[in-house]
């Protein structure tokens, strides 16, 4: 009311003010009207709106923040919850497993690479959070729930992504066993039935195919073993495969055991947890994406099923396993009866062959025979007999009977013999007989009649006889002695027969000494086995291992104590030998073996050894278990004691009660306490474990060792050894550290349960603590708000008790202490106006202030920015608030003048009617009270202003948009309209549509004048000027006027080009008539009727959703999304696209796609109007960069420009010239290698024109542009110009040649294009992603650092490394890769002294040209005797000559080869020629001992010439030597020198076959008419030598010209055409993979540096061999900096597979894979065990049969392996060089692919320059002068050719 009554004083006063007769007054009457405004400017309530607003302001900035950041967070949690989906609804079961592995394996793969997007975006999401956070933003609950809830959904799907990796991996190892498995049981199969079919045999099968079958069968069994190795390891895979049916619920549900299952990650749900590694019980699987499982504690949850395995074993997997485990010792125990079958017919079949033997021999055929033979004979039966006993057992062929038979034909064979033998004897004693009965006839019948005579010898003959039968008695007395010995003992009598006895009875005295020894040996060997035997396994008790560990050692002792009964036995034996050694071989010897004596001896012997061996090994295992048996009890003991003191304190907590939270609290803290140190003692449990099983591993092992050694006792002595079933003591380690394990297990899941039941108990005694807080509060509020009422009840009664007079009267005192204040009041407004002005000042000093401060910060300058112009608007918009203001005190003040007149009338009334009152009766005097009359509002009155209508009051309840309350409020008339509006403006109104554009002093302008003048793009103004209609009007931002489109078009605020378009979308607004009904349809169902497209639709509706809601075109107001779906406004469809916030609308100032609300987001309100308006970009301060222009802003960002520099360019200090000429090497040139310096010619030269003069290598030359292509231009050193490539191609500063690569290379400068997004994208991300190769891209790399920094081809201009990091254009690997100086990383060649370099150390050996400040790599002058003597490595300048034929029809020039192929010159002249071009230079080699020698080498065959050897010799001599020191001598004169007085050495050749030579006895080839091939012919010496005395170690080392009868370098052969590219480099790298590059003069192995060097191959063919040299010298690690072989650097992806391939083949087929850095050959088996290979891998290896074909035969032009290169190799006696043979035309008539001549056109040449006259050629040829120290030289041929001799 006091407002109201100041209002209508103020209001009269200016009305009754007068306005003033003069000049003079009207001035007065405008100055205190200023004052009287002033005043109302300071008035409270002005400060009070002023703040009010600007506190708005902040909320709504504060909402907008909240609303863009919370849209941001939920798209990234839906992002997230939609890969989550995709995993957990996945099934892992073994359907389809081969079909879904590689699938998902490539989904696995891209998941990762989005992931890793996504992390980068998620990142600067996170940075945004932190800044609202840190900046205090009210509603920073809010935004960290929803962040917390996304980091809580990418951390799931983060441990999701790991599970997948599990099961991915164990998944492809089931698939992979059982593809495995299958296909091994199917090749036991194939196996078996190869077996079955092909070894069948019966005892009518021949001796001679039961033998080939036997070797057959055991060349069958190498076969089937080697299954045996992949049966094992399927065995022992089986153990380790997870099982994937029980996933499905079928298989589950039949399942009869309980199926468990192991947690792969972390899971809680709600306080129930599994953690990763647990086990649980699965209950229930019938659902895909989530199981019930039974957990650890008994708790039941539902986890998902991607995050569970059910591992192994697998009895699918096991019982597979097994199976071809049987099967395949079934097919071995087929093989070993089949073995026994054959092995017992075959002796059957010798026994029976040597029973008819025997029983086919009589006496007389046994008296013709030596005693040695028939006792063979015996002797094989018995041998054989003893062999079909032992191959009969187990045998198929033989049953008892058979066995029972072929015993009697043994007896009766040996019975036979036995008679025979015992027969002898006496037959032969007969026969003697006989013959002494014809003697005696004899002498009796031829003596002469002399009776004396006669009986002196009848005396003689009868005393011979007597001692004949004397010895024939001895004799038989022996063979009776004998045969107790031995069953066939003859002993042999002659005339030393005494002396023969002795030696025999010797013998046997030494067999008895032997026997006695044997069995002494024996009986000491049999105890001590005994003993050795008696323990089947060890003992966990200490002293028992000690004690028998000391009875092992005093075996020992015994042992070696009775160690001479071995030595006497051996001894015994040496003497029986020996005196056996010494009995005459004429005679019978004693038929006893020795050799059985020996082998019982040399047995004797091992078991003594074994005994000897098994106690040492016996005791040294002990020793090793006690150590490691004392450790685990030890270690064992002490955590046994700690579980048993744990689980008694927490017994103790358990049992303790509390009543109240702080106990509660305490207690929770002390278990909190046990359980961390329960915890804490897995890793010693773990270590206890692992100690238990190498334990008992040990323990196994010993076991089995004495196992092994009882059972080789068994198989030696045929006993069997009594066992005693006895439990290992390694399952008693392992019970005990598994009961360990289950202790501490079951003591870990107590205190964890009830640590979760305390802070359970804590979580619920708090919160029934804060619900009784609660209940007291709502109780004493109940009290107050009673209390209140009875309060209002009793005003209420008070105010009723006032008299309506006492109003009225109060009233009129309130108007008269108005108007008397009225004065003061003016007074107090010209204060507050004063006050303004000051507070005005010092607002404008704060802000210039402000503004100073902003010019002080250089990294938040955008921010300062926002905020000055924030100050901005707010000034602005405080003076348009205070106009506004004194607007609206103007309307009051007038207002309250009106109702002062009004209350003035109103008193008067009041005062007549007081009178009249006055003058009633007095019984008028007592009045009725009645009951208010209730005041009801018309409904139809009650109508709202919506976007484009009227809406009732009833509709808007209707809807939803007012509530029913607020409807009785209106219609009983407690609110009005105006008030409701208020509060539902966002329904009527919406917030405000982008209305325009606003750019600095041109102000606000609409979306058709800014596309006018290409503020914005056709596309873009289309779009906001749609949303504009959608959501009601037109928009005229210049005077703030809606309008429909007609109007709009009109008055020309849009074109009328846009009027259909615009008129559909205004369609969207005000409804789409429907031709049928007539009734307005919205945008959906419009959608259904084809009246617009969806993307439209879409694009529309979130414009009106973006600016309130959607738009219904019966009401006309905006709907909430919900609201219009239910109303069927939109459909299902539309309600979800709407919700994925799509990017709908174009950023103009991008250009990129963006959503509407993020659109006006970017806009800027304009305080007066309110309007949304879009900033026009200003164009930032730039300069110019390597390729355009930089933004300062840019600089600053890139910490190129410092915060004093950003202080003075906002001062205006500062230029953007003088900016340039800071940064020149960010923003322009460069410090790389500009050019080249002549030091020989003191001159400056560009690079290209270096190499065209032959001061550069071709290679260099481009290493060199490059460089300078990737570091920003190409530089021109003469004229210090800088330019991109194609202006230095056009100004010839490069040649076409090189312009395709530097254009690449150019590349690193403008960016490269990602094929897949088409974003530029730098150098690194292009080597990252594949684009160009990775050693040319940090060659590129390591220029760019070393030339000024890293480039950013987006920005322009160049970078530190930091901020290259940051902006992913650098990482550390790369780093490490660039800043390690190894033979990998030196990319560059200093062409002074051959050294391979980095860029930066070539940069260091460089000059700056003191007149441009440009780096120039200086040439060193090879004259200069100094620099000479300076240069480690001396090459002079490279000179070639070339012969060059002009051809007379055409005036073409060709080579000598191309002109002898077209038949322009005969063979003759082509040889001739040939010898005269030449590729001539000087190096220098040095030797390992230091010493140099200088030497001339032809680069174009590999002829060297050593200098001094020339000088020595005489082919040379001194004054030559100085005149070529001094220059007076070229390089080519010098060569010719001696290359003209060196005699051709003889060239031996060795060959395998005549076929490698065939070529060499051709008729053409044999008889050649050129005395130069003569002379080479002659010089040949052609051996044929066997294949295995090759060295098969090396590799081709040479060609072998077959036409020209030389040895020839590979690049020669190349250069000749007659071995291809691809070849001559796979020739090239076999020898660089074997040990490096051969020089064929002297077969010296030279690495790629030196080979260049020495002109062997060139840099192009270097950089390819680089892999190959690798491959022997060893692929280093950066990260480890180990060497790394062939295989390891495939595995590694270091070596694409292909080369890995080749070059391993190459190593093998030259003596064995080599050890990385050693050079030492490695065994296929040593590279098996070493991990390097596989057994495929090597079976595949050795078979040379499957090697690739990847060489042309230079010979038969047909495609060869290296192998079948090698096979057929030309093979040089005395260095055993290998020669790979090669010519023009195949031997196989093929003529060469690589060739440019026609096909036989070298045959024919040579025919018909063998059929003309070749003395017209020669002569010619010689009659030319030839000046080889000009230039060009010129003579004719018969043929009238021209050629030309260029020297260059």
């Amino acid at each position: 009311m006091y407002l109201s009554c100041v209002s209508v004083c103020m209001q009269r006063l200016i009305e009754t003010s007068p306005w003033g007769e003069d000049a003079a007054a009207i001035e007065q009457l405008i100055l205190n009207q200023n004052k009287f405004h002033s005043s109302i400017q300071r008035s409270q309530e002005v400060e009070r709106a002023r703040d009010e607003l600007k506190m708005s302001f902040v909320r709504t900035g504060q909402l907008r923040e909240l609303q863009n950041m919370i849209e941001e967070i939920s798209r990234a949690i839906m992002w997230v919850n939609e890969r989550e989906e995709e995993e957990l609804v996945f099934n892992w079961g073994d359907k389809n497993i081969d079909v879904y592995i590689p699938k998902k394996q490539e989904s696995y793969s891209k998941l990762m690479s989005a992931l890793e997007v996504k992390e980068k975006e998620l990142n600067k999401l996170k940075q945004k959070v932190d800044g609202l956070l840190k900046n205090n933003h009210p509603a920073s609950d809010k935004i960290e729930a929803y962040m917390d809830t996304l980091q809580t959904q990418w951390s799931w799907l983060l441990q999701i992504t790991k599970c997948i990796h599990v099961h991915l991996k164990e998944n492809a190892a089931y698939s992979q066993f059982f593809k495995e498995a299958n296909e091994t049981y199917s090749k036991l199969q194939k196996e078996h039935e190869n077996i079955r079919k092909k070894f069948t045999c019966d005892k009518g099968t021949s001796l001679e195919n039961l033998t080939e079958l036997l070797k057959n069968l055991e060349r069958e069994k190498e076969t089937i073993m080697e299954n045996k190795r992949q049966v094992k390891n399927l065995v022992n895979k089986s153990k380790s495969i997870v099982r994937l049916r029980p996933r499905n619920p079928e298989e589950k549900s039949s399942s009869p055991s309980p199926v468990i299952v192991q947690a792969l990650c972390d899971f809680k749900q709600d306080q129930k947890g599994i953690f990763k590694g647990d086990e649980g019980i699965l209950t229930d699987n019938t659902q895909r994406s989530k199981w019930h499982v039974t957990g650890p504690g008994g708790l039941d949850m539902l986890i998902p099923s991607v995050c569970l395995l059910i591992p192994p074993p697998n009895p699918l997997s096991i019982g597979l396993a097994n199976k071809n485990e049987q099967y395949y010792e079934a097919i071995m125990g087929i093989w070993n009866q089949l073995y026994i079958n054959i092995k017992s017919l075959i002796s059957w079949q010798y026994c029976v062959k040597d029973i008819n033997h025997i029983n086919s021999l009589t006496i007389t055929m046994l008296s013709q025979m030596r005693p040695e033979e028939y006792r063979n004979i015996i002797k094989s039966l018995e041998t054989h007999y003893q062999e079909f006993l032992r191959s009969s057992q187990g045998s198929e062929m033989f049953g008892e009977d058979e066995k029972k038979k072929m015993e009697g034909q043994y007896s009766g064979a040996q019975t036979h013999y036995d008679t025979l033998v015992i027969g002898l004897p006496t037959y032969n004693q007969s026969k003697v007989d006989v013959v002494k009965q014809e003697v005696v006839k004899l002498v009796v019948q031829h003596e002469p009649p002399i009776k004396a005579e006669t009986t002196n010898t009848l005396q003689g003959s009868t005393l011979s006889l007597t001692l004949l039968s004397d010895l024939h008695a001895l004799r038989r007395r022996l063979e009776l002695a004998e045969s107790g010995l031995s069953h066939h003992l003859h002993v042999p009598l002659g005339e030393n027969s005494v002396q023969e006895c002795s030696q025999r009875l010797l013998k046997l005295s030494y067999l008895r000494n032997l026997l006695q020894s044997l069995l002494q040996a024996e009986d000491v060997i049999k105890v001590h086995e005994a003993r050795l035997t008696e323990k089947e396994t060890t003992s966990l008790d200490l002293n028992e291992v000690e004690n028998y560990r000391s009875s092992l050692k005093q075996m020992k002792s015994e042992l070696e104590h009775k160690r001479d009964l071995l030595k006497a036995m051996e001894s015994d034996l040496v003497n029986a030998v020996h005196v056996n050694s010494q009995i005459s071989a004429s005679f019978h010897k004693c038929d006893v073996d020795l050799s059985k004596y020996a082998d019982l001896v040399g047995q004797m012997s091992d078991r003594w050894r074994r005994i000897q061996t098994q106690i040492d090994s016996r005791v040294w295992d002990l020793e090793k278990q006690e150590k490691q048996l004392r450790h685990f009890q030890q270690s064992s003991g002490v955590v046994d004691q700690w579980i048993d003191n744990a689980k008694q304190r927490q017994d103790t907590l358990q049992a303790a009660k509390f009543s109240d939270i702080q106990n509660l609290m305490e207690h929770l803290n002390r278990q909190k306490v046990l359980h961390s140190e329960i915890k804490g003692k897995k890793e010693k449990v773990e270590v206890i474990q692992k100690d238990a099983d190498t334990c008992a591993a040990s323990i196994k092992d010993y076991e089995l060792q004495l196992a092994s050694y009882s059972a080789g006792l068994e198989t030696l002595l045929n006993i069997p050894i009594k066992r005693t079933v006895l439990q290992s003591p390694a399952t008693v380690v392992r019970e005990e550290a598994t009961d360990l394990q289950s202790r501490y297990i079951e003591l870990l899941t107590r205190s964890s349960d009830y640590y979760k039941f305390l802070g359970e108990m804590l979580k619920n005694m708090e919160e029934l603590k804060t619900s009784m807080m609660v209940q007291q509060s709502q109780n004493h509020y109940t009290e107050i708000l009673s209390e209140r009422d009875t309060l209002l009840i009793k005003l209420k009664q008070l105010e009723q008790d006032k008299t309506r007079q006492g109003r009225y009267e109060e009233e009129l005192n309130r108007v008269k202490v108005s108007l008397e204040t009225e004065l003061r009041n003016k007074q107090r407004l010209q204060e507050e106006r004063d006050k303004i002005h000051k507070d005005f000042t010092y607002w404008k000093s704060q802000y210039e202030l402000k503004e100073g401060q902003m010019r002080q910060c250089d990294s938040d300058k955008d921010k300062m920015e926002r905020e000055r112009l924030s100050l901005k608007s707010d000034l602005e918009r405080m003076m348009v608030e205070l106009r506004t203001v004194e607007e609206r005190y103007k309307g009051r003040l007038q207002s309250s003048q009106g109702e002062v007149l009004d209350l003035a009338l109103k008193r008067d009334s009041l005062e007549r009617e007081l009178r009249r009152l006055q003058q009633r009766p007095d019984s008028m005097s007592i009045q009725t009270q009645t009951d208010e009359k209730v005041v009801t509002v018309d409904p139809s009155k009650l109508v709202f202003d919506g976007v484009r209508r009227k809406v009732t009051a009833h509709q808007l309840c209707d809807c939803g948009i007012i509530s029913k309350a607020t409807l009785e409020q209106l219609l009983k008339g407690k609110r009005t309209v105006e008030d409701v509006a208020v509060d539902i403006q966002l329904s009527l109104k919406g917030t405000g549509v982008i209305a325009g554009m606003v750019r600095g002093p041109q102000g606000r302008m609409s979306i058709t004048e800014a596309k006018t003048k290409n503020l914005l793009s056709q596309e873009s103004a289309i779009m906001l000027l749609e949303a504009q209609a959608a959501t009601g009007h037109i928009m005229d931002p210049k005077f703030n006027e809606k309008m429909s489109v007609d109007a709009a078009c009109s008055r020309g605020v849009v074109d009328t080009d846009d009027r259909d378009t615009l008129m559909t979308a205004e369609a969207a607004g005000t409804g789409f008539k429907d031709p049928y009904t007539g009734k307005l349809l919205s945008i959906g169902q419009a959608l259904k009727q084809n009246r617009l497209d969806k993307k439209t639709a879409l694009r529309l509706l979130q414009a009106q959703e973006s600016v309130g809601g959607i738009l219904d075109p019966v009401l006309s107001v905006f709907l909430p999304k919900d609201l219009a779906l239910d109303r069927n406004l939109i459909d299902e469809d539309l309600y979800r696209a709407l919700n994925k916030k799509p990017a709908c609308y174009l950023d103009p100032i991008t250009e990129e796609k963006i959503s509407y609300s993020d659109l006006r987001l970017k806009c800027r309100m304009e305080p007066a109007s309110g309007l949304l308006l879009l900033p026009v970009p200003e164009k930032p301060m730039t300069v110019q960069g390597l390729r355009g222009e930089v933004s300062v802003t840019e600089l600053i960002n890139s910490n190129l420009l410092s915060e004093t520099d950003v202080q003075k360019l906002n001062q205006g200090k500062l230029s953007s010239k003088e900016i340039e000429d800071k940064l020149k090497n960010y923003l322009h040139g460069s410090t790389c290698i500009a050019g080249i310096y002549d030091e020989a010619n003191n001159r400056i030269m560009t690079i290209y024109q270096a190499m065209k003069e032959g001061l550069l290598r071709r290679g260099t030359t481009l290493e060199l542009l490059e460089a300078q292509a990737a570091s920003g231009f190409v530089i021109d050193p003469i004229n210090n110009v800088c330019m991109n490539v194609e202006e230095a191609w056009k100004r010839g500063l490069v040649g076409k040649e090189f312009k395709d690569k530097l254009m690449s290379a150019e590349k690193a400068v403008t960016g490269y294009k990602d094929p897949h997004t088409g974003n530029t994208i730098s150098l690194f991300q292009a080597i990252e992603k594949d684009l160009i190769e990775k050693g040319h891209g940090i060659r590129l790399l390591e220029a760019q650092i070393a030339s000024g920094g890293i480039i950013d081809p987006k920005e322009s201009h160049r970078i530190d490394v930091d901020i290259a990091y940051k902006r992913g254009y650098f990482d550390e690997e790369m780093n490490e890769i660039l800043t390690y100086e190894g033979d990998d990383t030196k990319g560059f060649f200093d062409p002074n002294t051959q050294e391979n370099l980095t860029y930066l150390q070539l940069k260091e050996r460089c000059i700056t040209d003191p007149k441009t400040g440009l780096v120039l790599l200086p040439l060193r002058d090879k004259t200069n005797p100094q620099q000479m003597v300076q240069q480690s490595s001396q090459k002079n300048i490279l000179r070639k000559r070339r012969v060059v034929i002009v051809d007379p029809d055409t005036g073409k020039e060709m080579t000598v080869r191309e002109a002898y192929h077209k038949e322009l010159i005969d063979y003759d002249t082509f040889l001739d020629l040939s010898e005269q071009e030449c590729e001539w230079e000087e190096i220098t080699i040095r030797a390992s001992d230091g010493s140099a020698r200088m030497v001339v080498v032809d680069r174009k065959t590999g002829t060297q010439y050593d200098i001094q050897d020339s000088l020595d010799r005489g082919i040379i001599d001194q004054t030559s030597l100085d005149q070529y020191r001094l220059g007076t001598l070229t390089l080519t004169k010098f060569a010719d020198l001696i290359t003209s007085k060196s005699s051709l050495s003889e060239l031996s050749i060795t060959a395998s076959n005549m076929e490698d030579v065939a070529t060499c006895t051709s008729p053409t080839q044999a008889c050649p008419s050129s005395p130069t091939v003569r002379k080479r012919f002659n010089s040949i010496s052609i051996t044929f030598s066997p294949t295995d005395e090759f060295d098969e170690g090396s590799p081709i080392a040479a060609i072998f010209d077959m036409e020209t009868m030389e040895k020839i370098t590979i690049p020669e052969a190349l250069r000749r055409g007659i071995v291809d590219a691809i070849t001559a480099q796979k020739l090239l790298e076999a020898q660089a993979c074997t040990g490096g590059i051969i020089n064929p003069t002297n077969g010296q192995r030279l690495n790629l540096q030196d080979a260049v060097h020495q002109g062997l191959i060139d840099d192009d063919m270097a950089t390819k061999l680089k892999p190959a040299q690798k491959a022997f010298m060893g692929f280093e690690d950066v990260k480890t900096k180990r060497k790394m072989s062939v295989v390891e650097a495939m595995k590694e992806k270091w070596l694409p597979y292909e080369a890995g391939t080749r070059f391993m083949e190459f190593q093998y087929l030259t003596g064995g894979l080599l050890e990385p850095g050693k050079g030492q050959k490695t065994s296929i088996e040593t590279a098996i065990r070493r991990g390097w290979l596989d057994g495929k891998g090597a079976q595949k290896l050795q078979d040379t049969r499957s090697h690739t074909k990847n060489l042309t035969c230079p010979k038969t032009k047909l495609k060869i392996s290296y192998k079948e290169a090698m096979d057929s190799c030309m093979v040089e006696e005395g260095n055993g060089m290998k020669m790979l043979q090669a010519s023009s035309m195949s031997s196989k008539g093929i003529s060469s692919p690589y060739n440019v001549s026609n096909p036989g056109s070298r045959s024919g040449s040579r025919a018909g320059s063998l059929a003309t006259s070749r003395t017209g050629s020669r002569s010619g040829s010689r009659r030319g002068s030839v000046d080889y120290s000009s230039s060009y030289s010129t003579f004719t041929t018969s043929a009238s050719n021209t050629l030309r001799h260029v020297l260059f």
